[in-house]
């Protein structure tokens, strides 16, 4: 695996990685929280053996000292060493358990012994470690006069001090290998989840289980968005560019004169197939094109909710012979979109789906209408979708982004190769929006308020144009009024039995007209 992909995992699983990271590193700190501090004091004994007098001599001395030293530094933790020092500090342990708290190094090419003590406050620690020195070199003195004159003899030479921070545990160092384990362990977790998980999220994951292209890719809507018909926000809205990119690919689809009729399913509910056909049919319409959009899920039906139109009445009193197609189809607000809701749910949807009464109604919707989009129920609820698949142009498959399996969406896919009819391509619903996303949002932002600031420049100008205009059409009327006038003053003069009120009437009017 590169490195490549390692990136693109903790990217598309950084909530994983992330949740892991902080559970590591609220571990680490909670563990470091409980420790105890400890405090560690070190007091340095030096061995001196007697010179001689000459070369020899001393060099003699010096090999004995290099010899027993190591033989010194044991001694530090046996019981004649650590009894004493008990003693002395008035401690309650044993010299077992005082052992694990007292230690003795010897430097390299030194004649140095180091006795390190730990203890729980800083004081202790160094009054330990002097004491454990002081019994030494009073044991060493004890054992080397035993045998005769002593060669060798130990001296303090620098005396333990209390420190002024506790050795354990150590923020720093706890910290850095925390995050180090930490982020390890978020990479492991992004990785795992990315194995492990079995649901359908990208348009690889589609591409690994068909063959049919992703023929659109629509983004999540986020908490705040409450559009259904989201075509009908223009460019406003993210996701209705994504179904006018899929309305564009179907284009190029080759669908011939014969493909009126297109069905939108799904594998299982809630992966945003009527929400789709309903923008689909929207994105058809506001092209130009007469749709009808006909709601077939007669199990779970839900266009007219959406929609908020009327459901007693529809595709299931057309298919008993109750109606007829223009009595029940519902009008919406957007142009050239007519909406035919589900009607009542009937006890065989199945029967009724897979009749000829349902080829008869979608040869005649084919008829009369540009295109015919028809939602259906999801591929792995029932078999009613398979059945529509065989009478229609083509299929949509719409697979939620997050939603569906991967073997779901495999034994949906393999229905409708049973029935052996075109898949026209798949719709990755409900993406999570990405960079891509975003700088188109902010192109048809920018765009926007361009168009916004051009219709307010221009609205002024078109209003001093109008203006101009009126100015020259009251200009002409004031010429030709005189002529007007006298020609209706010479009418009314050769009429007999006409009322002068006439005349004054049109004097009237025309004065109205001046005013």
């Amino acid at each position: 695996m590169s490195v490549q992909r390692y990136l693109t995992i903790l990217r598309e699983r950084w909530v994983a990685a992330l949740s892991t990271v902080v559970l590591v590193l609220a571990a680490v700190g909670g563990v470091t929280a409980l420790q105890p501090p400890t405090y560690e004091a070190s007091a340095n004994v030096f061995v001196r053996t007697d010179p001689g007098s000459s070369v020899a001599d001393r060099s003699a001395a010096a090999d004995y000292a290099r010899q027993q030293i190591s033989t010194y530094a044991d001694l530090v933790s046996s019981p004649i060493v650590l009894d004493p020092a008990i003693d002395s500090l008035g401690l309650t342990t044993d010299a077992g358990e005082l052992a694990k708290r007292v230690s003795a190094t010897v430097p390299e090419d030194t004649l140095l012994i180091s006795i390190t003590a730990q203890a729980g406050d800083a004081r202790s620690s160094a009054e330990l470690a002097n004491a454990v020195a002081a019994s030494l070199r009073s044991q060493v003195a004890e054992l080397e006069t035993a045998s005769g004159p002593a060669t060798v003899q130990l001296t303090v030479v620098t005396p333990a001090t209390a420190p002024s921070s506790p050795a354990s545990p150590n923020l720093v160092q706890n910290f850095v290998l925390g995050l180090l384990a930490a982020l390890l362990a978020g990479l492991l977790a992004a990785v795992l989840r990315d194995l492990l998980d079995n649901r359908v999220r990208k348009t690889s994951d589609v591409e690994a289980l068909t063959d049919a292209a992703v023929i659109g890719t629509v983004a999540r809507m986020t908490a705040g968005d409450d559009h259904t018909l989201v075509s009908q926000y223009g460019t406003e809205v993210d996701q209705s560019e994504s179904y006018r990119e899929l309305r564009s690919n179907l284009r190029f689809l080759e669908l011939g004169e014969t493909s009126r009729s297109l069905l939108v399913t799904s594998s299982v509910k809630g992966e945003g197939k009527s929400v789709t056909s309903i923008n689909l049919a929207a994105a058809l319409a506001r092209a130009g094109c007469n749709v009808l959009l006909v709601d077939a899920d007669l199990r779970d039906p839900s266009l007219h909710s959406y929609l908020g139109l009327e459901g007693g009445a529809g595709l299931s009193t057309v298919l008993i012979g109750d109606s007829d197609l223009d009595n029940v189809v519902q009008p919406v607000e957007l142009p050239n979109l007519t909406v035919l809701a589900s009607g009542r749910v009937p006890p065989n949807p199945a029967e009724l789906l897979d009749s000829d009464q349902m080829t008869a109604f979608l040869d005649e919707a084919a008829a009369r209408y540009d295109v015919v989009i028809v939602d259906s129920a999801p591929l792995l609820a029932a078999t009613d979708a398979a059945a529509l698949a065989r009478r229609v142009s083509g299929t949509i498959f719409v697979a939620g982004s997050g939603t569906v399996r991967r073997t779901q969406m495999s034994q949906a896919l393999r229905k409708l190769q049973l029935v052996d009819r075109r898949l026209l391509g798949v719709v990755l619903n409900g993406m999570p929006k990405t960079d891509s996303t975003t700088y188109s949002q902010i192109y048809r932002d920018a765009h926007a308020a361009r168009a916004s600031q051009t219709d307010e420049t221009a609205a002024p100008r078109r209003r001093l144009r109008r203006g101009a205009r009126a100015s020259e059409q009251r200009a002409d009327v004031s010429a030709v009024e005189p002529d007007v006038r006298a020609a209706v003053d010479e009418l009314t003069e050769s009429l007999p039995g006409r009322s002068r009120s006439r005349h004054s009437a049109s004097h009237g009017l025309w004065a109205a007209g001046d005013d």
